[in-house]
């Protein structure tokens, strides 16, 4: 016998069709208005559309249990070792003084013995390693380029004596990229720079200033035209506020009128944050994540309309790559940290480049499984979700991703996109 697949979403249209997507599988098909009344068991299915749907997973095995072949897809993550995901915090300073940033811009580099330490640390990975990949990150990393010239060569050194396959992105607030300067990233191998604008104009301006205080705009478009020039892949990231949401469409206007277009960039939007850091006027403008969810659907219209790809709504095998044992941040006084949303240490680098000092929330980032919660483990999102940001969880605050808010819009902007 066979039963509906608890992961199924039925998303009804006006003409009486449905589009019905299976989020375990990532499958997705179109039903016509008499399909649509089978499936409501206003009718029988006939065997042909029983075995259709069999066959496509929408119909299961009465005794199948959806919940572990969930949790199994992410111990098959957690146990590939062949890949290490690396986050190295160059610097902590930074040009800018962006009004929610949790960093305190101390003028402290990564440099020295710690430097001897991370090269070590990643040498040995090399060795054991098929795929080792390295996001530079800061503070402003661009501020130590001689840095990170010097380690990624050290770095593109080692893994072809290994043969491993070295990957490199960098994430930057992009004031410094000049188009001398992202040929010299596009040399070194970085094959995608990430670079945040919160909205158009004045909206930037206001939330990711100069140090002096001055706006960054136009100089961070012009950067995201060097870097696509360089023919480097280009992801936007937008950090949504109650203030900057209505200006993205210009956003978006700008950025193709820079020469950003959908062939050459991603755009990310995401919810700006508050760490702790903010007063309450400005913690104020953050959105809470169901608001925020509603206005990104919303949103994703204009991205779609200027030709942008959207989500795909696909099933992960895990939330983010720091909750996985194949992935770290150093710090550039040599600490481990939870992520790179967070200066929180839960280790450190030796000497010889050995993890010591772990600390209780190393073992619980590093052990946490998206089933542990409960509430995750009856979640018909949880293989969009796979348990969320154990960062926002250690905070106290909603893990959940977005996505469950609004997912009937995501699978019509995917159904837009996709062929049957």
């Amino acid at each position: 016998m066979a039963t509906w697949s608890r992961y199924n979403f039925f998303v009804p249209q006006t003409d009486g069709s449905a589009l019905l997507y299976n989020a375990r599988l990532g499958e997705l098909i179109r039903l016509d208005a008499e399909r649509v009344r089978e499936c409501d068991g206003q009718q029988d299915l006939d065997d042909n559309f029983f075995t259709f749907l069999l066959q496509r997973g929408f119909l299961v095995a009465d005794d199948l249990d959806e919940v572990e072949l969930v949790a199994k897809q992410h111990e098959v993550a957690r146990a590939d070792s062949s890949a290490l995901s690396v986050t190295v915090e160059l610097t902590e300073a930074c040009n800018f003084r962006c009004v929610y940033c949790y960093q305190g811009h101390a003028k402290e580099h990564l440099q020295g013995d710690i430097e001897q330490r991370v090269l070590r640390y990643l040498g040995r990975k090399i060795a054991e390693l098929r795929h080792l990949h390295i996001n530079w990150f800061g503070g402003e990393p661009l501020t130590r380029l001689p840095t990170l010239r010097r380690l990624s060569a050290e770095l593109r050194g080692q893994a072809e004596a290994h043969g491993c396959r070295l990957t490199q992105f960098l994430t930057t607030n992009g004031y410094l990229i000049t188009a001398a300067v992202a040929a010299d990233l596009k040399a070194l191998g970085i094959s995608n720079v990430q670079i945040t604008l919160d909205g158009a104009g004045d909206f930037h301006d206001r939330s990711r200033p100069l140090a002096s205080g001055r706006g960054t705009y136009q100089r961070v478009l012009e950067a995201c035209r060097h870097v696509v020039d360089a023919d480097i892949e280009l992801m936007v990231r937008i950090n949504l506020n109650r203030i900057n949401a209505n200006s993205v469409n210009d956003l978006l206007g700008d950025l193709v009128a820079h020469g950003v277009t959908p062939d050459k960039a991603i755009i990310h939007i995401v919810r700006a944050i508050d760490h702790g850091n903010l007063d309450e006027s400005a913690s104020s403008i953050c959105f809470k994540n169901a608001e925020f969810a509603r206005k990104w659907g919303e949103l994703l219209g204009y991205v779609s309309a200027h030709g942008f790809g959207t989500p795909t709504i696909a099933p992960i095998a895990y939330n983010c790559p720091f909750d996985l044992e194949q992935a770290v941040m150093i710090g550039r006084d040599g600490s481990l940290r939870h992520c790179s949303s967070t200066d929180h240490e839960i280790a450190r680098l030796d000497a010889e480049g050995q993890e010591v000092d772990l600390n209780p929330t190393y073992d619980r980032v590093k052990n946490r499984r998206p089933t542990d919660d409960p509430h995750c483990r009856d979640c018909r999102y949880l293989p969009l979700c796979m348990g969320g940001c154990s960062y926002l969880r250690e905070r106290g605050q909603e893990a959940c991703n977005p996505e469950r808010y609004i997912l009937p819009r995501l699978v019509e902007l995917y159904a837009s996109q996709a062929s049957f």
